[in-house]
């Protein structure tokens, strides 16, 4: 197998709570993800300038945004405008607004509905990783959980990543939110024991994301199955498993 050399996963972007590296993970053929491909992360929009150095220096050519039209209202990206200090900017809304979401029960069922629901936005958003710009692609939402979690699995389950290993990927979210749980359960409408139970049952444990790649398996046929019924061709299927994998 071939070896990279090994990196901190997680990024010390000042104002980002959860940005990490997906590189250094075992892939198909006996290969691994690309130290400096795709970073994951939460809301740029709380980048302080320290942290927009951070990631500029970090070789970032291109940043896809998952977020809401409200949501970059309520919270602009500082890289929104055209080739913000030389890095090219994309915004996917991963999930329409307009469209009622039922309620559910648990993290797995809001997956599973995403991707049965916004196919089309799924593969907009797969397709802008394959064609992006050479260097380091940045993908995030507002918690780098729900959203990013999804599309980085996608990714991850194309290169033949373990599942085991997607899921504990999924699972980091988990380590680096906790110690703000708190101040959520604090600040959040409704009473506290509801509030706690809510955190609890959206929790994104390694058992939520193995959950939902059963489901993919199930009724798709998989996550490459899936990506090309999404409508992803297969030649920015091995784009992007050329970008993702160390030769």
């Amino acid at each position: 197998m071939t070896v990279t050399e090994r990196r901190p996963r997680r990024l010390e972007w000042e104002g980002c709570l959860n940005a990490r590296d997906l590189g250094g993970y075992p892939a198909m053929g006996g290969r691994e993800t690309r130290w400096g491909a795709i970073v994951r992360a939460d809301n740029l929009g709380g980048l302080t300038e320290a942290g927009q150095r951070s990631l500029i220096d970090h070789a970032v050519q291109f940043i896809l945004d998952l977020r809401t039209p409200e949501e970059l209202r309520l919270h602009p990206n500082p890289f929104a405008s055209p080739r913000q200090h030389g890095v090219a900017y994309s915004n996917v809304s991963l999930v329409d607004p307009a469209v009622p979401e039922p309620a559910f029960t648990t993290l797995a069922d809001v997956y599973k509905d995403m991707l049965d629901r916004f196919t089309r936005q799924m593969a907009e958003a797969i397709t802008a990783i394959a064609r992006a710009p050479d260097g380091t692609v940045v993908i995030h939402c507002m918690a780098g959980k729900d959203r990013t979690g999804l599309i980085s699995a996608i990714l991850l389950g194309l290169v033949g990543v373990p599942r085991d290993v997607i899921a504990s990927d999924y699972n980091l979210t988990e380590e680096l939110l906790r110690p703000h749980e708190e101040e959520w359960i604090a600040t959040g409408s409704g009473e506290r024991v509801d509030r706690e139970r809510d955190v609890a049952r959206f929790t994104p444990h390694a058992h939520v994301m193995a959950d939902v790649l059963a489901y993919l398996d199930e009724n798709y046929g998989g996550v490459d199955a899936y990506v090309r019924a999404a409508g992803v061709t297969a030649q920015d299927i091995n784009r992007l498993r050329d970008r993702l994998l160390v030769a």
